[in-house]
């Protein structure tokens, strides 16, 4: 399986959370696909998913794949900087925002983390980096057929005039920058979603 980049966790540890980890990952893809979210073309409405537990199941592995990468030293480092949202997150400054520029943010932030992510596998070789990064991709990816889910409308532009960026040069600092703005931004929106609020009601 190649040198894998454990930061001291024993082989036994990292099968026990391999096991857990993979089949908390599969109960997500299921429930999206159960729903319908995965399917190209599908023209009913989406049912909105309002379940926090599906979003802090990716703020973990985010954190997991942080924690792991720290162990990494030079095949970890990128040979270019990642432009990525910014963490930091004043949360009465978020809740006095309109909810179009939240959403905007939010989008525009997740738009530059699948670039970074896609820019990082172009440029590292080694196959245990790799498969972080193909589950951050993912996972970036099934948050936005969520935020859809919510009628969240994409943002088109890679950058939004109301976001703060930073630049990163190794994959720990990027999955950290990945589990700080999930848990942050990307949270607080699916939390207050008209949507999910509709669904309550």
């Amino acid at each position: 399986m190649g040198n894998r980049c454990t930061h001291g966790r024993s082989s036994k540890e990292i099968l026990d959370y391999e096991d857990s980890d993979m089949g908390i990952s599969r109960f997500v893809a299921l429930l999206l696909m159960i729903l319908g979210y995965t399917k190209p073309g599908k023209s009913s409405p989406l049912r909105p998913i309002c379940d926090i537990r599906v979003m802090d199941q990716y703020i973990k592995e985010a954190k997991d794949a942080e924690n792991a990468m720290k162990g990494c030293k030079e095949e970890c480092i990128l040979p270019e900087p990642l432009t990525l949202p910014v963490m930091n997150l004043n949360y009465m400054e978020w809740e006095s925002k309109d909810n179009k520029i939240k959403e905007e943010e939010v989008q525009s932030g997740l738009s530059l983390l699948k670039q970074a992510i896609l820019t990082a596998r172009d440029k590292v070789a080694s196959s245990v980096p790799l498969e972080f990064i193909e589950a951050a991709y993912r996972n970036i990816r099934n948050i936005g057929q969520i935020l859809k889910s919510l009628n969240i409308q994409e943002f088109t532009s890679p950058v939004s005039q109301h976001s703060k960026t930073i630049a990163v040069r190794t994959l720990s600092e990027l999955f950290r920058v990945q589990a700080s703005f999930l848990r942050g931004k990307v949270r607080l929106l699916l939390i207050s979603a008209e949507a999910c609020r509709k669904e309550k009601s």
